[in-house]
């Protein structure tokens, strides 16, 4: 059973998220699925192709609530998935930052970690009333992926960047909507007319324009490469003492006791 939904309808191609069981949080399969709907998106939205906007949804209380857990603690047992940010992870951000067209996000509950880093990779970002951004990667012990620890500092600059990482509260959709990191906070009745207005708007607008003024203002080569350089950390940490201790707090359900090593 497919984990992404993909329709096309009056130019705007929307890419649903559908693992709402598992909170749309990405296991191996979620992250090749979502690759090849990235890519499938971008080559369609050529000059010649007849998608002119994206939006990007989730089925479900969540947006996408990152790494699978559950992959991951059976990955921290037998040694397997340290590549994965560089096989898999990168690829997909790279598939979605070429897409050329207006990228929308529509944002509901959770965003944490690699789901927060796809949302930023999007052009524009509606969220509902039950948004909620969480990095979530110093509680494990590593650094942040997907180019966000770029993406958000672009958004609201580096200070407040390195305040949401390192001391990672979660921010709720009203504090987005204040720093600048959504464009627009609705009640979650209204979350899907939002999004569709303002992809509709721009599937029927200068599409010409819109490809080149992203291309201007936005510099999806940098996102990219701190991809990369995020990748080199996850796997300077991955077998950290204090990376060890989250994961086996986590199976033991207490807090970590970190020792910095």
């Amino acid at each position: 059973m497919s984990l992404v939904d993909i329709t096309t309808l009056d130019g705007v191609r929307t890419i649903t998220i559908d693992r709402p069981d598992a909170h749309n949080s990405l296991n191996r399969a979620l992250r090749l699925e979502l690759k090849d709907a990235f890519a499938a998106a971008a080559a369609d939205s050529s000059p010649a192709g007849d998608v002119r906007a994206v939006v990007l949804r989730a089925s479900g209380k969540a947006f996408c609530a990152g790494q699978d857990l559950r992959e991951q603690l059976e990955e921290s047992r037998t040694g397997a998935g340290t590549d994965k940010v560089v096989t898999e992870y990168n690829p997909m951000m790279d598939a979605l930052l070429s897409i050329p067209v207006p990228v929308v996000a529509a944002v509901q509950g959770a965003a944490a970690g690699a789901g927060w880093g796809i949302a930023m990779a999007c052009d524009l970002r509606v969220a509902s009333t039950t948004a909620v951004f969480k990095g979530a990667f110093t509680g494990v012990g590593l650094a942040s992926d997907c180019g966000l620890s770029r993406s958000l500092a672009d958004a609201v600059g580096q200070t407040r960047a390195l305040e949401l990482l390192l001391l990672d509260e979660p921010v709720s959709a009203g504090q987005a909507g204040e720093l600048g990191i959504v464009t627009s906070v609705v009640e979650p009745a209204d979350l899907e007319a939002s999004v569709g207005e303002l992809a509709t708007r721009f599937a029927h607008g200068p599409t010409g324009s819109y490809r080149e003024i992203k291309a201007l203002v936005r510099d999806t080569r940098a996102v990219s490469e701190r991809a990369g350089e995020e990748a080199d950390a996850q796997g300077r940490l991955f077998r950290t003492a204090d990376h060890l201790e989250a994961v086996q707090a986590f199976v033991e359900k207490r807090a970590p006791r970190f020792r910095g090593v």
